[in-house]
C-alpha cells in the first residue's frame, strides 16, 4: 500500500474509523493523539471500554496475545480498536519474530471487525518504502498494513501547533511568544503540551487570558540537555547508583518523566552516531561538520562514545526507543519506566 500522510489519515477517520494501519516517523506525540482521536471517532462507550480498546506494549506482547485481542469480538458495538505499541520492528526484518507478527496479522481478515494500528518507535523505520528492497521491514508490513507516516513538524510549524494549542485551553499567545517556548523547552511536543498546559494555568491563576512572555522562565523548565547527558553516562556505565541518584533530583525537581526521556533517547542516537563515524576513523571537528552538532559538544560526546562498546550502544538505543513509547500510551508509567530502564541496561 502507498503511504499516506497524517493529515490523510485523520481525514479518511471522520469518514469511515475502520481499516488496519502502520503508524511510524518520527513525531510519536502525533501517534499518541491520533489513536486517541481515532478512539473518539469509533466513540467506544467508556463502560465498555475493557471490551472494545484493547492496548498491548512492547513490555507485554506475544504473537498469541495479539491473536487472542482481534479474536475477541466487541460488546454491543460494531468494532473495537485494537494498538500494539512499541515493537522494534527494525530488528524484526527477514527473520522469525516478522514471520509471528505477519501470521497473528493474518487473522485480520477472519476478525474483520477490529481496527487495528501498529505504532513504531521514532527512529525505528526512516526509509521510505522501497522498490527492491523485499526484507525491508516497511514494505513488507505495507502489504498487510497502511503505512501512515507522521513527520516531525519544522519549528515554525511547531510554534503555530503551539498557538492553537494555547487557544485550547483559553489563552491567545503570539507566534513569536511561542516560537521563544519551543526554543526555551525544545522541540518534543509532549514536553510542549505539559509546559503549554501549565503556563495556561499559570495565565488564568493572574486572572488573565494572554501569555506573558516573562512567564515562561518564570513556569517552565529548560531543555535540559547537560543533565541528561550526565544521566545518559552513568546509565551506560553501569553506574545504576548514580543514575539513579540523578534521577530521583529531576524527580524532586517535578521533571516531566516524558521530557527526560525524549532528551536521553536524542542523546542515545547522537552517541551512537557518533561512535560509528569514530570508528570511521573521523575526529571531533569532522564529527561537528557533518553532523551539525557543535564543536564542543561533539568533542564531549566523543569521548563518551569511545569508552562505550558499539553493541551496548546499539542495546540501549533500542531499549529507550521502546521505553518511550512505552510510556506515552501507558499514562501510569512515569518514573517507573525510567527507573525499569536503569535496572534492565
Amino acid at each position: 500500500m502507498d503511504i499516506i500522510s497524517s493529515a490523510e489519515f485523520n481525514k479518511k477517520m471522520k469518514e469511515a474509523p475502520e481499516g488496519a494501519y502502520l503508524f511510524y516517523g518520527e513525531e510519536d506525540y502525533l501517534k499518541a493523539h491520533a489513536v486517541k482521536s481515532l478512539k473518539d471517532a469509533m466513540q467506544i462507550d467508556e463502560a465498555l471500554e475493557f471490551f472494545n480498546y484493547v492496548a498491548i506494549d512492547v513490555l507485554d506482547y506475544t504473537p498469541d496475545k495479539l491473536i487472542d485481542a482481534l479474536s475477541m469480538p466487541p460488546m454491543m458495538a460494531e468494532r473495537k480498536l485494537v494498538v500494539l505499541t512499541g515493537l522494534n520492528v527494525k530488528k524484526m526484518s527477514n527473520n522469525s519474530d516478522l514471520t509471528n507478527l505477519l501470521d497473528a496479522l493474518s487473522h485480520l481478515d477472519e476478525f474483520d471487525y477490529n481496527t487495528f494500528v501498529l505504532v513504531v518507535p521514532a527512529g525505528n523505520i526512516t526509509e521510505e518504502i522501497p522498490k527492491k528492497a523485499h526484507t525491508s521491514a516497511l514494505k513488507t508490513l505495507s502489504e498487510r498494513l497502511q503505512p501512515v507516516k507522521f513527520e516531525a513538524p519544522t519549528q515554525q510549524k511547531l510554534a503555530l501547533w503551539a498557538v492553537r494549542h494555547f487557544e485550547h485551553h483559553g489563552i491567545k499567545a503570539s507566534q513569536s511568544d511561542c516560537a521563544y517556548l519551543v526554543e526555551y523547552c525544545g522541540r518534543n511536543m509532549f514536553t510542549l503540551s505539559s509546559e503549554i498546559e501549565k503556563l495556561s494555568l499559570y495565565t488564568r491563576s493572574k486572572g488573565g487570558d494572554v501569555l506573558d512572555r516573562a512567564d515562561i522562565p518564570l513556569v517552565c523548565s529548560e531543555e535540559m540537555e547537560y543533565g541528561a547527558f550526565e544521566f545518559s553516562n552513568a546509565i551506560l556505565e553501569g553506574r545504576r547508583g548514580d543514575a539513579l541518584s540523578i534521577l530521583s533530583v529531576m524527580k524532586f525537581k517535578q521533571v516531566e518523566p516524558l521530557m527526560v526521556m525524549g532528551e536521553l533517547s536524542g542523546i542515545f542516537s547522537d552517541l551512537l552516531r557518533i561512535k560509528i563515524m569514530s570508528l570511521a576513523g573521523k575526529n571531533a571537528s569532522q564529527i561537528a561538520a557533518e553532523t551539525g552538532i557543535n564543536p564542543h559538544k561533539a568533542g564531549l560526546y566523543l569521548n563518551s562514545a569511545r569508552k562505550m562498546e558499539l553493541s551496548r550502544l546499539q542495546r540501549a538505543v533500542a531499549m529507550v526507543s521502546e521505553t518511550d513509547l512505552a510510556m506515552k500510551f501507558r499514562y501510569d508509567s512515569g518514573y517507573l519506566g525510567l527507573e525499569k530502564l536503569i535496572c534492565s541496561l
